[in-house]
């Protein structure tokens, strides 16, 4: 119904305030704003079901604007294909068609090329390690449960991702759990 192509990230953060049903929270409208005027990134650290998958739905729904590539990655398979079925059922209601999200884990891949591609964080390491000819331009990152940062066997995953990403990548980092938040960022 608009021309997406013209929009800067003031008019996506406006026009995906538009598309919610419901008032936000408050750490919820800050994360919001924060991320779409942020060049780095947030850490979003609340409890569980307070609403932080609606901060990365911003996100999402800003790479399917600007047609960017990004990567929305979890710790375990099953909330990857949950994810992947609840990104899709919002990219259609937001008028963007199913297969601009994308799913890759280590066993099922689907429109593995597609814009929004949720995978589980050994994948994003994995594509990054191949090097820029297989990951493209990666705009922006979700880490999901990213409290995994600190887990002893697979820390290590996060961290490097970290340290791989481009320097132009944008971070969304979600977690109920993670420890000193303050002192991280």
């Amino acid at each position: 119904p608009y021309d997406r192509t013209s929009m800067d990230r003031g008019d996506i953060c406006a026009r995906f305030l538009e598309s919610l049903p419901y008032e936000l929270y408050p750490f919820q409208e800050e994360a919001l704003l924060a991320w779409f005027e942020a060049e780095g990134g947030v850490l979003v650290s609340a409890p569980t079901g307070m609403g932080k998958t609606l901060i990365a739905e911003a996100a999402i729904y800003e790479a399917l604007c600007t047609n960017r590539r990004m990567y929305y990655t979890t710790p375990l398979i099953a909330l990857t294909d949950q994810k992947f079925r609840e990104f899709q059922d919002k990219a259609e209601r937001w008028g963007f068609p199913r297969d601009r999200v994308g799913l890759i884990t280590g066993n099922r891949r689907e429109n593995a090329d597609a814009t929004v591609r949720v995978v589980v964080a050994e994948i994003l390491l994995n594509h990054l390690l191949a090097g820029p000819d297989v990951h493209g331009d990666i705009s922006s990152v979700v880490m999901d449960e990213f409290h995994y940062f600190n887990d002893q066997e697979r820390g290590v995953v996060w961290e490097l991702s970290l340290v791989l990403l481009p320097a132009t990548a944008r971070l969304m980092l979600l977690s109920a759990t993670v420890g000193n938040a303050v002192d991280f960022i």
